[in-house]
């Protein structure tokens, strides 16, 4: 994303002209490329808004260590910050960006416009909703899944739930949607047919929360335990123990862990292959149910949201308990 005050100031700039003269050379001026370090330095250093000087650090390497290795972010936030030169308190960068970005969300949240649109879905409250890829997908009020589009909020496309069963989580991708009740896993094809299967009823029971990642889907029970069902061949792969509570929300991960919240306030984290628990994640605002939770693969951050009304943190890069917040 480019600022505007950075558009406004490269309008100003000439185009580049084609060079008149011969030879193999480039047939353009001189690229940034071309210059040195030291010369790239003294260009970074004039730039005022953190932000800006971000966006440069960005570009490639060898611009990120100039900006790096010479600590423009730090002479830019003392020279923003002069007081800040004589106190105690060592300058971290993470720390600073990490409170301009919470500032930059914070003014656009409160400053900035947003369109609302609102339309009447279901003949009974639509409990549950789940969007990806531009779609939107809606139920659990009745027996019907609906899905929308979200850029225009047309219907798309309706998908029944059989037997008269009430669902209680669902999940879908641009091929299916995989639907839990308490006992059964449905599946619907997107296209074609509309029903590819429903599991055997008696292989778990009091079924609370999914999540899914082809070709498995996990369970998350009544019991505290967790059913890995294989969707294709329809059979229950392995079972493990994650809480003495009921599991309330589950999240599975790229690199096989299973993360399932509790009704005792804490977050089992296991080993999708060996079924080993790895981990408790606690709050420190316990006792209170876990809602919902969502991991963040690039950060390596789980996030999650209580019945108090707290939003919770972890940071798993180094096992460490990170915030709570209201």
């Amino acid at each position: 994303m480019e600022a505007s005050s950075s558009r406004s100031r490269s309008e100003g700039y000439p185009s580049k002209r084609r060079s008149s003269g011969g030879g193999s050379g480039s047939r353009y001026g001189p690229t940034a490329q071309s210059l040195n370090d030291d010369t790239l330095r003294s260009i970074f250093s004039r730039v005022d808004d953190h932000f800006d000087l971000a966006h440069c650090s960005a570009v490639c390497k060898s611009w990120n260590t100039i900006i790096s290795t010479g600590h423009l972010m730090r002479d830019l936030y003392y020279k923003r910050n002069p007081e800040a030169r004589s106190s105690s308190i060592t300058f971290s960068t993470k720390r600073y960006f990490e409170a301009l970005a919470m500032n930059e969300h914070a003014s656009t949240l409160t400053g900035g416009s947003a369109e609302v649109h609102q339309w009447i879905g279901h003949p009974m409250r639509a409990t549950l909703c789940r969007m990806k890829s531009g779609s939107v997908l809606t139920g659990m009020g009745d027996k019907v899944l609906r899905l929308w589009s979200a850029e225009s909020c047309k219907y798309m496309n309706e998908y029944d739930v059989p037997n008269s069963k009430m669902l209680v989580d669902f999940d879908f991708d641009e091929n299916k949607i995989v639907g839990l009740t308490t006992s059964q896993v449905c599946i619907w094809r997107r296209s074609g047919p509309r029903s590819i299967f429903q599991s055997s009823g008696g292989t778990f029971s009091h079924g609370l929360c999914m999540s899914y990642a082809d070709p498995e889907v996990v369970i998350g029970c009544e019991d505290g335990r967790a059913f890995v069902y294989d969707m294709y061949s329809r059979s229950c792969s392995s079972i493990h123990r994650l809480h003495p509570s009921p599991v309330t929300c589950l999240a599975v991960t790229d690199d096989q862990l299973i993360i399932g919240g509790s009704t005792f306030g804490s977050v089992a984290i296991a080993d999708h292959t060996s079924g080993q628990r790895l981990g408790l994640l606690k709050s420190a605002f316990t006792p209170t149910v876990i809602r919902c939770l969502s991991f963040s693969a690039n950060s390596h951050l789980i996030f999650a949201g209580s019945s108090s009304g707290y939003a919770h943190c972890w940071d798993l890069s180094d096992e460490k308990y990170t915030m709570d917040s209201k």
